[in-house]
């Protein structure tokens, strides 16, 4: 591993514990893609969509298996650097590109604190209220909060990053 890789590792692994706090103020703005595992060795792994990334950690995920890669800002030391976090197989892990190309998309980082109604509403960290329509119910309706969520820019699907899964939401008024 190089040693830039090796300090994104350690301050990745920093902030990640502190993740919860941080999401907990509110939404974060992040950029992000899906995707699914076209093939695994180790801690590298290969996507249908085409790019390539090592993990920093060992994953026990499976060959299609879904995953989520999220990329925030932080700053560390005064000087800004793009951390790339992989959600998958229900844990969050520092990753580092090496090869092929992928296209992101703008959404928010937050926490879902609470579900009312048996997941027919969810109250995000900011406060926010989101309705979700009967056919996904059932799965919000088993998760149980506080859970790590991204919410899509058009704010239309809010994914369950422990759960890696996908639902549509509307936002409350």
């Amino acid at each position: 591993m190089t040693k830039r890789f090796l300090l994104v590792v350690t301050v990745a692994a920093v902030l990640l514990q502190r993740v919860p706090t941080v999401a907990a103020q509110g939404l974060e703005r992040v950029e992000y893609f899906t995707d699914s595992i076209a093939q695994k060795d180790d801690e590298y792994v290969r996507l249908l969509g085409g790019s390539s990334w090592v993990l920093s950690t060992f994953s026990t995920a499976l060959v299609t298996d879904d995953i989520i890669i999220v990329f925030r800002d932080i700053t560390h030391q005064g000087q800004k650097v793009k951390l790339a976090v992989a959600y998958l197989d229900g844990g969050e892990i520092p990753v580092r590109h090496v090869r092929g190309a992928y296209t992101t998309s703008s959404g928010y980082l937050t926490s879902v604190v609470e579900a009312l109604g048996e997941g027919a509403v969810l109250r995000l960290a900011d406060g926010s209220l989101l309705s979700v329509p009967s056919y996904d119910r059932y799965d919000t309706g088993w998760w149980l909060p506080p859970y790590r969520a991204l919410l899509t820019s058009s704010r239309l699907y809010l994914y369950n990053l422990k759960k890696g899964k996908r639902v549509w939401v509307s936002p409350l008024k």
